[in-house]
C-alpha cells in the first residue's frame, strides 16, 4: 500500500513537472549556459501502454536520481505530442514520428551530441529496473 501511494505521487509530481518543462523548451539559438542535457520523450497522441511506460519510467528515473539537476536547469525533461502542429519542426528536427526517446547533449551553449535511445529503450522497457539504472547510468555519462 505504502509503495502504491508513492509510485502516485511521484507520478502526480511528475506530471506537474513534465507541464513547467514543456514551457521552457529551447531551440538552438537560445539554450541556457547552464543546460547540459535536454531529454526529450516524443510521442503520438494516442499511446500503447509501452509507450506510456517508456514516459512514465523516464520520469521516475529523472526525478529519483536528478531532481537538483532539473531544478537547477542543467537536465530538461520534455514530453512532446510529436502530432501536434506547433510541435512539428522540433519533431521533424530529431526525426520524431511516433515514439522516440532522444537526449541532447549541450556544452557551452552549443549542441555536443544527440542521442536517439528509442530502440534501446523498447528493449528495455520490460524490465523497468534495468531501463531506470540504463537511464540513470546515460544521464550521468552526459552531464559530466
Amino acid at each position: 500500500m505504502k509503495s502504491c501511494f508513492i509510485t502516485l505521487l511521484l507520478m502526480f509530481l511528475a506530471g506537474m513537472s513534465m507541464g513547467q518543462d514543456r514551457d521552457s523548451i529551447t531551440h538552438a539559438d537560445n539554450i541556457p549556459a547552464e543546460l547540459k542535457l535536454q531529454v526529450y520523450y516524443f510521442h503520438l497522441t494516442h499511446r500503447c501502454n509501452t509507450c506510456s511506460t517508456i514516459e512514465s519510467e523516464l520520469r521516475r528515473a529523472i526525478l529519483e536520481h536528478f531532481k537538483a539537476e532539473l531544478d537547477e536547469g542543467i537536465l530538461r525533461l520534455a514530453s512532446i505530442d510529436c502530432e501536434l502542429s506547433e510541435n512539428e519542426a522540433l519533431a521533424k528536427e530529431y526525426d520524431a514520428y511516433g515514439a522516440t526517446l532522444a537526449f541532447t547533449s549541450y556544452r557551452e551553449g552549443k549542441v555536443a551530441k544527440k542521442t536517439d535511445l528509442t530502440n534501446w529503450a523498447f528493449s528495455n522497457i520490460k524490465n523497468p529496473e534495468s531501463f531506470r539504472n540504463g537511464i540513470v547510468t546515460k544521464i550521468m555519462e552526459l552531464i559530466k
